[in-house]
């Protein structure tokens, strides 16, 4: 016989939505006796056995830890230990910056350079070495100050090269 969820329901004081999560969480449907064997294993013998006291202290507990970390989070962000993530991704955007204008700068240093060339082979080459040459330049910036002073000047770089014309 299918179960009637309203009836279910009804006899245990529970909404037909919850009788509907019971049956999702895995409630035979084929027979009244196991589908209610069911319900007293899954669901009423959990709320006998479950101190209610002993949950509210474990609940004060797990807050009490929380609120701990979070001063202690506090407390390292104070200390400076942590890095405000906005500070982060200000400094990440003005190395990215600086990394997209070396690299932008690229073309106008070795165009000549690899005009040159007579072969593929050697043009690409010449752009590993000279790519490799502004990867380690990039590389071994070190960390600005707050006046904004970088390791090169990247005017020089926009500049046209004369040898160029």
């Amino acid at each position: 016989m299918a179960i009637n969820k309203y009836e279910y329901g009804r006899r245990y004081g529970v909404n037909e939505s919850t009788v509907r999560g019971w049956i999702d969480r895995g409630m035979p449907q084929e027979t009244d006796a196991e589908a209610t064997a069911w319900i007293v294993e899954n669901v009423l013998k959990p709320l006998r056995d479950t101190d209610t006291k002993e949950q509210i202290e474990k609940a004060r507990l797990r807050k009490l830890i929380a609120e701990a970390e979070q001063a202690e989070t506090e407390l390292d962000r104070q200390r400076e230990l942590f890095i405000p993530s906005d500070e982060v991704q200000k400094e990440l955007t003005a190395f990215f910056k600086t990394f997209r204008d070396y690299f932008r700068t690229l073309p106008n240093k070795i165009y000549h350079e690899v005009f040159e060339q007579d072969s593929a082979l050697k043009v690409k080459r010449v752009l590993q070495q000279r790519i490799d040459e502004l990867l380690t330049e990039i590389a071994d910036m070190k960390y600005e100050d707050k006046q904004g002073k970088q390791g090169t000047d990247s005017e020089d770089e926009n500049k046209p090269n004369d040898e160029s014309t």
